[in-house]
């Protein structure tokens, strides 16, 4: 204990205190308006120097992408310009639009209407073909014609033509009648057998029948039969659906055929008397 205060005595400075310094003295006698005014002022050349970095930054920029936007522009101009052109040629060409969409709808309706049509040449040939093979060279036709009858609609007759067979559900869409002289009855038989195997007759059938005499050729048959045309006489065969609409028919409710609009019966019979 005495050391140290005998050291502190030598020493002449105290370990707690900070040494000391001679300086000048310091006097700010700027009021306080004036150092606020400074540092605005400070402030201000920093946002315009911010201001300047951020106009010089964007005009660099604009200056680099300057070729790309020009482009840009003239490839617009360029394509506007070609629209414009295209419109007018549009517009030059809708005649020959409309008169292109009306050759088409007059295509659809020839296909449609031959699709419906019957194959007459084909009922011919089969009907002369027949002849041949039942009586060969004894068999004269002096007539054959087809009558196209269309395509029954559901639920209507399907047997348009004379049939042995009155309760036959096979579709007709026409007749061929045909008049024609043979050698014996036995060759109509034949012919009828021919027609009846044929998928495109259906129904064959001898209307009438003569038998003469004819000096130098004995026994003279002379006949007149039809058969009906099968739906494979069409262009375009029908398809199994509409086989099957026409045959089977959706049957009809007669309740609601009966009613009028409010479903009372008794007003319906009055009407349809």
């Amino acid at each position: 204990m005495s050391s140290l205060l005998r050291r502190r005595r030598t020493d002449g400075e105290d370990p707690e205190r900070p040494r000391f310094r001679p300086t000048l003295p310091e006097v700010n006698v700027l009021p306080a308006s004036v150092r606020v005014s400074i540092r605005v002022r400070k402030l201000v050349r920093l946002f315009v120097l911010l201001a300047l970095l951020l106009v010089v930054a964007s005009g660099g920029v604009w200056y680099l992408q300057s070729d790309r936007i020009a482009r840009a522009e003239n490839a617009v101009e360029t394509a506007t310009e070609q629209n414009v052109q295209l419109q007018d040629d549009l517009a030059a060409l809708a005649p020959i639009r409309e008169l292109y969409g009306e050759i088409t709808r007059l295509q659809e309706l020839v296909a449609t209407t031959l699709a419906a049509q019957p194959r007459a040449a084909a009922v011919i040939t089969e009907v002369i073909a027949a002849g041949e093979e039942s009586a060969g060279k004894d068999i004269s036709f002096s007539s054959i014609d087809v009558v196209y009858k269309g395509i029954p609609v559901p639920g209507a007759d399907l047997n348009v033509c004379p049939n042995p067979d009155p309760f036959t559900e096979e579709i007709t869409i026409g007749c061929v009648t045909f008049s024609a002289t043979v050698a014996s009855r036995e060759q109509v038989s034949n012919l009828l057998r021919a027609l009846g195997e044929d998928s495109l007759f259906v129904g064959p059938y001898v209307t009438t029948s003569n038998v003469s005499s004819v000096e130098g050729q004995g026994d003279v048959v002379a006949f007149t039969g039809s058969a009906g045309i099968s739906a494979e006489g069409l262009v375009t065969p029908l398809t199994d659906e509409e086989i099957d609409a026409i045959v089977n028919p959706p049957a009809q409710d007669e309740d609601s055929s009966q009613t009028s609009g409010d479903g009372n019966p008794d007003e319906a019979a009055g009407e349809a008397s």
